[in-house]
Parts: C-alpha cells; sequence; structure tokens
C-alpha cells in the first residue's frame, strides 16, 4: 500500500490554495483524499497520494513555489509529540538528533540522518524520502527543507540560518522565493539533498527548555513505539541505503554496525522471509529509480552511489530490473505525467 503520513502535513494546503484562487476540495478529490472538516490532525493519508497532490497544484495553478509556500502554515507542532522532545532538548544538534530518531512515527518514507564535517566546522542534515520517484518529490523536498528552516528558527532565533541547502532536482521557483525560504546559498542537481549549518549553531543552547517535559515525552514515545516494534530487514534496508555510496555494503558490515554477527543477521532476516542479498537488490532497485530520475547526475556517477564499481554493472542491473538500458528507462521517468499515473514508487 506504501506509507502513510500525518494529516497535519497538508496543514496550510487549503488556505494556500484559496489564495491562488484554485478549489481545494477539487484537488483533494482527485487524489482522494479527505476535505479538512473530515481530517483530524491525528489521522493519516496515503504518503504518495499527498506527493502527488503537491505536485498536480503547483503544475495546474501555476505556482512553482507552492511547496515553500505551504511551510508557513508548518513548522515543527505538525510533528506533534516529537514537537515536544525537540523544543525541549538542550541543543539546536539534540532537538534536531530526536527529530530524526522519531521521524518515522510522522512517515516511515522520511529519513534524516546527521554528518559531522569531520573538521568541526560544520554539521550536515541529509534528507531522503523512500518512495516515489524524484520527478515526483520536488514540491516535497521543498516543503521538508522550508519545514526544516522554520525548525530552525523556531529553535534557535528568527536569525538562525543554514550555511547551505542543496537539492537534488534543478531549479523549479525563482531565485527570490529561494533566498525568502532558506536565507542562504541554495544549490540544485546535487548528490545530496539537505542543509548545512555551523557548528557554533549546532552547539546552541534552545531557550526554555523543560528537561522533565523532555523526560515525559520521551517516555510516552517510547513506551508508544519502541525500537523493538521496527523490524530488522527494515533497519537492515535503511543502512544498506546510507552505505550503498561507500561500497562497503556487504551482510559482514551491516551486521558489524548492528552489533551482531553476520550469521545472525542472515537467520533473523529468514525468519522475517528475506535474504540479505534480495534487501540488497531492492534498495538498489530504488535507489537507480530516484538517481536516473535526476537528469543532473551522469551515469556514472549513479553507478559510484549505488556502490558499483563499473558503469557496465549497472547497465546489466537495469536491463535485469526494467528490462532496458539505464538512459531509456531515464527517459521513460522524465516522460511521466505529473499525476504520477504511469509513475514508479521507489
Amino acid at each position: 500500500m506504501g506509507s502513510l503520513i500525518q494529516a497535519t502535513n497538508l496543514w496550510g494546503y487549503d488556505e494556500l490554495v484559496r489564495e491562488l484562487g484554485g478549489d481545494p476540495n477539487r484537488f483533494l478529490t482527485r487524489f482522494h483524499i479527505p476535505p479538512a472538516p473530515e481530517r483530524p490532525d491525528e489521522s493519516f493519508v496515503l504518503y504518495r497520494s499527498g506527493v502527488l497532490l503537491l505536485e498536480a497544484t503547483a503544475a495546474q495553478l501555476e505556482c512553482p513555489d507552492f511547496g515553500l509556500r505551504l511551510a508557513q502554515w508548518q513548522g515543527l507542532e505538525m510533528l506533534g509529540p516529537v514537537a515536544v522532545i525537540a523544543r525541549n532538548s538542550s541543543s539546536v544538534i539534540e532537538a534536531f538528533e530526536a527529530i530524526a530518531r522519531y521521524l518515522y512515527i510522522h512517515c516511515p518514507a522520511l529519513l534524516l540522518r546527521l554528518q559531522p564535517s569531520g573538521t568541526g566546522d560544520w554539521v550536515q542534515f541529509n534528507y531522503r524520502i523512500t518512495e516515489l520517484s524524484p520527478p515526483q518529490l520536488r514540491q516535497s523536498y521543498e516543503l521538508s527543507l522550508a519545514n526544516a528552516m522554520q525548525i530552525l528558527r523556531m529553535l534557535a532565533g528568527e536569525s538562525a540560518r543554514p550555511e547551505l541547502v542543496s537539492f537534488l532536482h534543478s531549479q523549479v521557483g525563482s531565485a527570490e522565493s529561494y533566498a525568502k525560504s532558506f536565507g542562504c546559498e541554495v544549490r540544485f542537481e546535487q548528490d545530496w539533498c539537505g542543509w548545512r549549518i555551523s557548528e557554533n549553531l549546532a552547539r546552541q543552547p534552545i531557550d526554555h527548555a523543560d528537561s522533565q517535559a523532555l523526560h515525559y515525552a520521551t517516555r510516552y514515545l517510547e513506551s508508544h513505539y519502541a525500537p523493538g516494534s521496527t523490524a530488522l530487514s527494515a533497519r537492515v534496508t535503511e543502512l544498506i541505503g546510507r552505505l550503498l555510496p561507500t561500497g562497503l555494503c556487504s551482510a559482514d558490515t551491516i551486521a558489524a554496525e548492528l552489533a551482531i554477527h553476520p550469521r545472525t543477521l542472515q537467520r533473523h532476516l529468514a525468519e522475517e522471509g528475506y535474504r540479505y542479498e534480495e534487501l540488497l537488490d531492492r534498495e538498489r532497485r530504488q535507489q537507480a529509480i530516484r538517481y536516473l530520475g535526476e537528469p543532473g547526475l551522469h551515469m556514472v556517477q549513479i553507478a559510484g552511489l549505488l556502490g558499483y564499481t563499473e558503469q557496465s554493472t549497472l547497465s546489466r542491473s537495469c536491463r535485469r530490473w526494467f528490462g532496458t538500458t539505464p538512459k531509456k528507462y531515464r527517459e521513460q521517468l522524465q516522460a511521466s505525467p505529473p499525476s504520477g499515473a504511469n509513475g514508479h514508487t521507489a
């Protein structure tokens, strides 16, 4: 069926569509999403439907910065109980670490990971959507990163700015709209999506953080969403996605990351009905769909991001997965209509 996302992800949708002269219910009905009165905050909608809704709305209302604008109605509070933990963390980086840890509660298709610079100058936040193909995700990526900036300013003050924002896709809105949302350099057609802040900003204390509120909110989330309830296959798939570009994605490496013996890993996966090689191949296929949908990436880059040492291996895999060459499959992806009727899930 695909992932679900909390209905709060559509906060402000009706208002923005009306501002632009459209009828929100016409779009919502098209994608089988209940109207606002029938969509309480604690409810969920199909993530795929929400993504395609944003793309179609932006296209038909001729509003390329729709996702950026929508974030003005959203921000930290849309995350529900996760917001309580973030707001009461001791520092900015601890708040975003909490959001990354519990983001799956909001939607399991969203992944946020922290990457220190190694030199201590900055902290990078890598953001990834694991469903649908990249041409269908432009508005969703821009909404998410604009929301991240709303959160950053709420935690660290209105003057807080990232050093850099990076997108996988090409520019869709005006330079002014990106400047207004992010207030920093924005790069497009990159091999990562996310943002980077200075180490000083990352370590900045959060005013009025309440350690007791943090304690109770953490207990609530841990008791209702215990990490042990996450299937091993899902954790392995996540690690594969993170380690593929390194070329070090063997079962032994994954087992080491999980602090278990490789044979134990294979045994537990078998109990869930999987083999490691199947999970690796499935994740590679999903990532191939993602990267082939980005025209700014060359085939040799894509091969490397998938952990292949040779481009010919990518070609053989694409023929097995899609029945055609990487180049022809890229053309198919980019020819897919905005509605996603013929799109591929990732």
